[in-house]
């Protein structure tokens, strides 16, 4: 269990907080991954990506998650599709802490839209929080220049006390990668394999700042 939240990046503006985070670690990353995750935005200066997700996959177990996690603010998505136009705006919210990623699918029906925030626990630990009060504790690392995100315990959150949730209520271990292609692109992929249940969601796709 962990102590109330804190801001991602601290008061000062968030500069260099990843950075901080992944220690030594950080300067094994791609300098134009350094660039993208060095600052956080500005409260009135949103930044917006914009992409084409090549493929959106989930099995029947990763549906039957997504229709139960409703209830917390739709912060995994049901549909499959391939060749799906995205943006991703990282917003910072006045009076919140973290940045928030607002990820927007545009699939053929209709629209669907997942919103996070990433900030640090009081441990330096950083998390990512959907709705209610859920979320998952990650760990980044660097990997051939790639940045890597790792869920490593989901937890639910009540008076600032991260209560952790067991594996198997999970739709598995979340897997994020940032990897950069030149030119100011660079490839987003996002993985979750559950014990049981094997491979439940699978997204990648490339995309551009806007």
């Amino acid at each position: 269990m962990y102590a109330k939240a804190k801001q991602f990046g601290g008061p000062e503006g968030g500069e260099g907080a990843l950075r901080t985070i992944m220690g030594t670690d950080w300067y094994r990353l791609h300098p134009a991954v350094q660039a993208r995750f060095l600052h956080e935005p500005a409260v009135d200066e949103p930044v917006l990506y914009e992409g084409v997700m090549e493929k959106v996959h989930c099995s029947k177990a990763g549906w039957l998650f997504a229709q139960v996690t409703r209830l917390i603010g739709n912060p995994l998505a049901a549909q499959r599709g391939r060749n799906v136009p995205m943006q991703v705006h990282l917003i910072k919210r006045p009076g919140h802490g973290g940045v928030y990623w607002q990820r927007s699918y545009f699939f053929e029906d209709k629209p669907f839209v997942v919103t996070s925030a990433k900030r640090e626990n009081a441990k330096g630990q950083l998390c990512e929080y959907v709705g209610f009060g859920f979320g998952m504790r990650l760990r980044a690392f660097a990997r051939h220049g790639a940045l890597h995100f790792v869920s490593e315990r989901y937890f639910w959150e009540v008076a600032g006390v991260q209560i952790p949730l067991p594996h198997w209520l999970s739709p598995g271990r979340t897997h994020v990668s940032h990897t950069d292609l030149g030119h100011g692109r660079f490839r987003f992929t996002i993985a979750m394999d559950h014990a049981w249940l094997g491979r439940t969601f699978y997204q990648t796709g490339v995309f551009h700042r806007s």
